[in-house]
């Protein structure tokens, strides 16, 4: 459950979104790149009692606000057009987009460039958004495929019956384990080498067994993927790249 607020710091407001998690035992303020400002919450914590703690770290969300906003990296918004760079399992793909036939668009990667087909009658100002659609296609049917194999391999060695899983597009987070254990994994991910991938397919499935991020958790974890440290530091560093 999300809610926004915001306080008066000073001369300044500081607006966050207020996320509450029955997993969570302590609260956590996360500023984000993009300068938006989360309070991670556990289940009752109240209102008031947050916008203690937020004042009291008031110096430090500014702080790292600000250093954010000196730092951003360069909008990576996708306008779909020829030449624009995507990235596959780590490697960059420039775009080129072929009109031919009167076939559905499909995208794929050939050789060292990421081909979008499209009708040849399609109108110029609707082929960025049939790009778009034809190439949002290609990576969550790739990520369907990729999800189902380390599901499969992951399960029998956690010794649990595979689960059901979505691949979507999420803003806010990679992937989630849901109450009911079903797995949604960002499909972005497939742009990321394939280990961060892997990790965050284990690190969900593990939320079948441990519903929060104990000491517990992260033993199993790392029972299943030696070495996920390396991939959960790079998907941290890394992910904002990760941008369809």
């Amino acid at each position: 459950m999300r809610k926004s607020d915001s306080i008066n710091s000073g001369s300044r407001t500081i607006a966050y979104e207020i996320v509450y998690s029955k997993r969570r035992k302590k609260a956590a303020i996360v500023v984000r790149p993009d300068l938006r400002v989360e309070f991670r919450a556990p289940q009752g914590l109240s209102r008031e009692a947050i916008r203690g703690m937020v004042s009291r770290k008031a110096d430090w969300v500014q702080e790292k606000l600000e250093w954010f906003a000196a730092n951003r990296p360069p909008s990576l918004e996708k306008q779909y057009l020829d030449g624009e760079s995507f990235l596959y399992l780590g490697r960059e793909y420039p775009l080129k987009i072929i009109l031919e036939g009167n076939e559905k668009p499909g995208a794929a990667i050939c050789g060292p460039e990421l081909i979008v087909r499209l009708p040849k009658t399609s109108p110029a100002e609707l082929r960025p958004a049939l790009a778009k659609k034809a190439a949002w296609q290609w990576y969550r049917q790739k990520a369907e495929l990729e999800v189902k194999g380390h599901l499969t391999a992951y399960s029998e060695k956690l010794g649990i019956t595979p689960p059901a899983f979505k691949v979507k597009h999420q803003k806010r987070r990679w992937g989630s384990c849901s109450a009911d254990n079903v797995l949604r994994i960002n499909f972005q991910l497939m742009m990321a080498p394939p280990g961060q991938l892997e990790y965050v397919v284990v690190h969900e499935l593990c939320h079948i067994k441990e519903k929060n991020h104990s000491p517990r958790f992260w033993k199993l974890v790392g029972e299943l993927m030696q070495g996920y440290e390396v991939h959960r530091k790079e998907l941290k560093k890394e992910g904002w790249k990760y941008v369809l």
